[in-house]
């Protein structure tokens, strides 16, 4: 499936005025169109100020778009004129949720530009449309294991597979998400090809509830919003959609211009999607394409398979959380995936790569739920349960959406029927 995309889009030669050796959009344009900048100040040799990549802040497009965000860039070293970049999410864009969706690039890309033009006619009839390029796209595709255990226990290993791999050790979802090619440190940068991250979408799925439910709190007296919040909601508490995402580990490739053009794609949004028309395959082709360095390093591979049933349903009685659809176990899964890590790879190698506060924090969680720090320390994988990891990352693309998945319509055909009823 299109999970993510973003399209830059000049302005008009008409209302780009030279400055430099650049172009930067009228003025008087930018008053009317009402756009707000932050920038930056540099000095040249005699002291003197010049404000230099001008930069709009992101905006999200009102509520009934809320996957959809812009930002205005006048004209730089890299791209010399104006443009806007649009970026958002085309399945939740057309269907409320990106759980599973299309990979039709011609109706996932297209929603992009037609939400925006829906939501900011004015400022779209001053861009140059023919002149769109496709600045990344992210392909994304699951593999299914048996049950939730296996799907924590295949991240952990993920985590030892080395391809260029930045282990995301600071933030949260670190225990459920694995990245390649993107930076972790203060001085390390992420690649501007192509970025790679493996995650399980259940977790994802109920921390995207749980958003959603707070920000309903504090959208009363807003009618749009709040209608807006609970179709959202809706959505993703769809009965379907919770089983699609239950033990399903995404892979997703972040496909940059300059990797897709070194791979024979034309930067040009219309000339991609033609591309891909012309190939249904395509965007599939290159997904597998992307991730055969990582994929090739998992035949060498070995997972420990556990079965610490009775630990996982202790964690879950101690930590959960009530909504309005029943539990959720987000953080249970957190800390069981954190006690295979250790009886997988040693609590000593565990601690050293861990932050220390959340490593502390998570021992102190398990001692909670009966699992000792002497347990943990004293923890011994069971050899003959040791088996091939390819075993369980089998991509299956005949089985990306539910049997009865109907590809939505178009975005602008959903409008029309929308004022029908």
């Amino acid at each position: 499936m299109i999970d993510f995309g973003a399209i830059q889009v000049m302005f008009k030669s008409e209302y780009a005025v030279e400055c430099s050796q650049t172009y930067n959009l009228d003025p008087e344009v930018k008053k009317r169109l009402g756009l707000t900048f932050s920038g930056q100040i540099d000095f040249d040799q005699s002291g003197k100020p010049e404000i230099t990549r001008l930069t709009h802040k992101f905006e999200s497009i009102p509520s009934s778009f809320a996957s959809l965000a812009f930002l205005f860039v006048d004209g730089t070293d890299f791209n010399c004129y104006p443009y806007i970049r649009i970026c958002g999410n085309p399945a939740k864009l057309l269907q409320g949720h990106n759980v599973y969706g299309s990979d039709n690039a011609d109706l996932c890309l297209f929603a992009l530009v037609e939400a925006f033009i829906l939501a900011m006619p004015e400022l779209s009839n001053y861009l140059d449309w023919p002149t769109a390029k496709l600045d990344y796209i992210d392909v994304t595709y699951s593999a299914r294991v048996v049950n939730e255990n296996t799907a924590l226990q295949v991240l952990n290993v993920l985590k030892n597979v080395s391809s260029g791999q930045t282990k995301n050790k600071l933030t949260d979802d670190y225990l459920t998400t694995v990245y390649w090619g993107k930076a972790s440190g203060k001085n390390s940068r992420s690649s501007r090809r192509k970025q790679l991250k493996a995650y399980l979408k259940g977790p994802e799925l109920q921390n995207a509830i749980k958003e959603i439910q707070k920000r309903l709190l504090k959208s009363k007296g807003d009618e749009n919003l709040t209608n807006c919040l609970m179709n959202q909601l809706n959505a993703l508490t769809d009965p379907q959609v919770q089983q699609m995402a239950a033990n399903a580990i995404r892979f997703e490739a972040r496909l940059f211009a300059q990797w897709l053009s070194d791979n024979g794609m034309p930067q040009n949004l219309l000339d991609f999607i033609n591309r891909c028309l012309a190939d249904k395959h395509l965007l599939k082709n290159l997904w597998k394409k992307s991730w055969n360095d990582v994929f090739s390093s998992f035949k060498g591979a070995k997972m420990h398979l556990h079965n610490d049933t009775d630990i996982h349903n202790s964690l879950k009685e101690h930590f959960y959380r009530e909504s309005a659809k029943g539990r959720t176990y987000a953080k249970a899964n957190r800390l069981f995936s954190f006690y295979n890590s250790i009886k997988t790879r040693g609590f000593e190698t565990v601690y050293r790569e861990t932050d220390r506060a959340t490593f502390g924090r998570y021992l102190a969680d398990l001692s909670t739920a009966g699992v000792s720090r002497a347990h943990l320390q004293n923890l011994k994988s069971d050899l003959s349960n040791v088996v091939p990891l390819i075993r369980f990352v089998n991509v299956d693309f005949d089985n990306q959406h539910p049997d009865n998945w109907v590809e939505p319509k178009p975005l602008h055909q959903q409008m029309k029927l929308r004022l029908v009823s």
